[in-house]
């Protein structure tokens, strides 16, 4: 197999690494330069390639736009492409959910949302609103102020004199922490209480959003009670905050609905969608936003100048739509539903009985396994047994792409994150739970 040693010019994010070349792929299937095999149950990279790779009718709708018109910027003109996909986004958000703005990408994504919550209060001659509030752990991307935003220490410490003041509050996470061992209507009360106090505390007058993942892969993928979400919408109304769910990951059908957060009835004033709305097929990211804030704005002749440049792109946009049309055509939403709960069923029996096996849990095509040294105790492995190197190092090398992710928050652990595509058959999902218990059980040992 050809891999990049150092002596590349590519830097690579770890720089001394070598790095194996895919060469192809099919579906939910990679092939590297020697002709080994892959099952891909990440989707390239936390649920981006979720409709599989290699689909003609993407391919077409690249090569068709791409022959009709390439690019415009879109500050002083608009595009075919531009206005039918934020047409479509729009008839599949919620009611009050009818304007769009695009972006490249996630991290750009989350950083807009931001950008028009600020106009948004301006219009209303709210000048004081300038604060942020998350949760933690979380992670909201890979730019400065998606930095800022995150909730991850181990990630943000090397950056910190670079990065906004924002609000950190403990998320709804169970299994361990200040709300461990609640559940229901308890843990939903505590945990919102926890943000309303850490409102109060910053100066409600001062807050400008609050921006969540509804069910967060850096939170353990721990599914908050229906009731915490509500909580959280009533927070925001009662101090004239805006609700903003970053919904990268979950968005698209990933969870059996197109947004995660219709599974808990509650509508956020903008929300973020990237990595599955273009299939991984091109970098494209969107913020739904609710009309009203958009007419706000609108009102008082207020303007976002700073449009990105390949801000509703025509390229990505075709995608986009091909990508959409392929969601709802083939019921990948349904889907998705069906095939996490067969999943989650799964994993279940092959894993459950498993002793360093603390819990299995996500929501749709989102599970996730975390590893305990006891269950009992809960106590989280230590860094030094190199958990996540090793699990995610043995499944590739057995053919399977799986991450399992270390985490250096106290709320979670060693964790293995299945997002495998939409179109994912459940043979193909036999298998790589199959090969997990085989490493599972070979590497065990060695922690």
């Amino acid at each position: 197999m050809t891999s990049h040693p150092r002596e590349s010019a590519v830097f690579y994010r770890v720089p001394d690494d070598e790095y194996p070349t895919m060469v192809r792929a099919s579906g939910f299937h990679l092939w590297d330069s020697s002709g080994k095999q892959y099952l891909d149950l990440s989707s390239g990279i936390s649920a981006t390639a979720g409709i599989g790779q290699g689909r003609p009718e993407i391919a077409d709708a690249m090569a068709a736009q791409a022959r009709t018109l390439t690019f415009v910027h879109n500050s002083r003109v608009t595009n075919d492409q531009q206005e039918l996909l934020a047409a479509r986004l729009a008839g599949l958000a919620p009611e009050g959910v009818g304007r769009v703005m695009f972006t490249s990408g996630g991290s750009e994504a989350n950083e807009l949302s931001i950008r028009i919550a600020r106009q948004y209060h301006l219009a209303r001659g709210d000048w004081e609103r300038t604060r942020i509030v998350t949760l933690a752990p979380s992670y909201h991307g890979a730019t400065v102020g998606a930095l800022s935003m995150t909730g991850r220490w181990d990630i943000n410490r090397a950056y910190e004199p670079h990065l906004m003041d924002t609000v950190k509050v403990p998320a709804p996470v169970n299994f361990r922490g200040p709300f461990a061992g609640l559940e229901g209507e308890s843990l939903a009360e505590r945990a919102a209480a926890a943000l309303d106090a850490a409102i109060e505390a910053t100066g409600p007058h001062t807050v400008s959003a609050v921006m969540v993942e509804p069910v967060s892969p850096s939170a353990g993928m721990a599914v908050p009670p229906a009731s915490y979400w509500q909580k959280v919408r009533d927070i925001c109304d009662r101090y004239g905050i805006l609700l903003i769910t970053d919904e990268i990951v979950t968005g698209a059908g990933r969870t059996g609905e197109f947004l995660a957060m219709e599974h808990f009835g509650v509508v956020a004033d903008l929300s973020n969608l990237a990595k599955g709305l273009s299939g991984g097929y091109v970098p494209l990211g969107a913020t739904l936003v609710k009309t009203r804030i958009v007419e706000e704005i609108a009102v008082q002749s207020r303007r976002l100048a700073e449009v990105h440049t390949f801000s509703g792109a025509p390229i990505s946009c075709a995608v986009g739509v091909a990508v959409l049309d392929v969601i709802v055509r083939e019921g990948l939403m349904e889907q998705a539903a069906k095939r996490g709960a067969f999943l989650r069923s799964l994993l279940e029996d092959e894993l459950g009985d498993l002793p360093f096996v603390g819990e299995i849990r996500g929501i749709g095509l989102m599970q996730m396994v975390e590893y305990v040294r006891s269950r009992d105790s809960r106590e989280k492995l230590p860094p030094e047994s190199e958990v996540a190197a090793s699990l995610s190092a043995a499944m590739y090398e057995r053919g399977v792409v799986l991450n399992t992710l270390g985490s250096q928050s106290a709320l979670v652990g060693d964790c293995t994150v299945f997002f495998p595509a939409l179109t994912i058959g459940e043979t193909d999902l036999e298998h790589g739970v199959r090969v997990l218990r085989e490493v599972l059980e070979d590497q065990h040992g060695r922690w």
